[in-house]
């Protein structure tokens, strides 16, 4: 039987082979996910942003290239990382945080980027590789087949004949552990580049709310590029917080008006009356005029 060499384990780890990746980032933000929807359902935009918020590390993690276990590690983290950032986004957006909430899907693209530009090529040649070694395995048992069939069917077996046999397993094993490498690192090449893809229509939706927003307060007659009086404009005509919708709506709305004046008093009361923290003014009654 002809030999076969066996899958190199310095392309494996024996820590990768052991234990799937679990970074802690990832298993926090889907413990906070519950609490920061809850927030948001109630309407409480400001206070579910800081709760996401409080996820992000202040250091980027550095991406490590050192081998195929430690950048199957790293684009767990980036992965991990780059949910935090959009349920950042998310939360910052309602809030009417919309600068923030662009910084958020800028910075989760460039991790996405970055994660899938570092094993692009290093998987790509794990998965050549592999897919050779399966294939050069199988070809080994198609050329014994009928020796490992004889083998197999012994009842006992010499020292020689063990060996043939515990090697023929050894190339069974290796056409599965081949299928399993090809898989697992293949699957690690789809969803990073998937993920490098995911955040551009994010990106894209933000700087239009913000270019919109902006062309807005120049075209304002009535102070062209002065957010504060155009804020002022808005907030005092009630069209506009009607056309917002549900109160989900008209609470985005006045979030993001709030951020752009923070200072505005008439903002903050619709948003008092909004949470029920205020009454809303009584409609004013018009007089019925004479009948002649």
């Amino acid at each position: 039987m002809r030999r076969f060499a066996l899958i190199p384990t310095l392309l494996v780890p024996a820590a990768l082979v052991a234990q799937a990746p679990a970074p802690s980032l990832g298993d926090r933000v889907k413990a906070e996910r519950p609490a920061v929807d809850k927030l948001l359902a109630e309407l409480k935009f400001p206070e579910a942003q800081k709760r996401a918020e409080a996820l992000l590390p202040a250091e980027k993690p550095v991406f490590d290239k050192t081998n195929n276990q430690t950048m199957v590690q790293s684009c767990a983290t980036y992965m991990d990382l780059g949910q935090a950032y959009r349920m950042a986004l998310e939360t910052a957006d309602a809030a009417g945080a919309w600068e923030k909430a662009l910084e958020y899907a800028k910075a989760a693209k460039a991790l996405s980027l970055e994660s899938y530009a570092a094993v692009k090529e290093p998987f790509t040649q794990t998965v050549t590789y592999y897919t050779a070694s399966g294939v050069r395995a199988k070809q080994v048992l198609e050329e014994n087949a009928d020796r490992i069939k004889e083998l197999k069917a012994m009842t006992t077996l010499d020292p020689g004949q063990r060996q043939e046999l515990d090697l023929a397993l050894g190339v069974e094993k290796e056409v599965g552990d081949s299928a399993k490498w090809v898989k697992f690192f293949q699957t690690y090449l789809d969803v990073t580049k998937r993920e490098s893809e995911a955040f551009d229509p994010l990106v894209t939706i933000m700087e239009k709310k913000l270019q919109g927003e902006q062309d807005q307060i120049n075209e304002y007659k009535g102070g062209k590029g002065d957010k504060t009086k155009w804020v002022e404009a808005v907030v005092s005509s009630p069209a506009y917080l009607e056309a917002q919708g549900d109160k989900a709506g008209k609470a985005r709305f006045l979030y993001r008006l709030a951020t752009l004046d923070p200072e505005s008093k008439k903002v903050q009361h619709q948003l008092d009356i909004l949470n029920g923290r205020a009454a809303a003014a009584a409609p004013k009654a018009t007089k019925k005029g004479k009948k002649g």
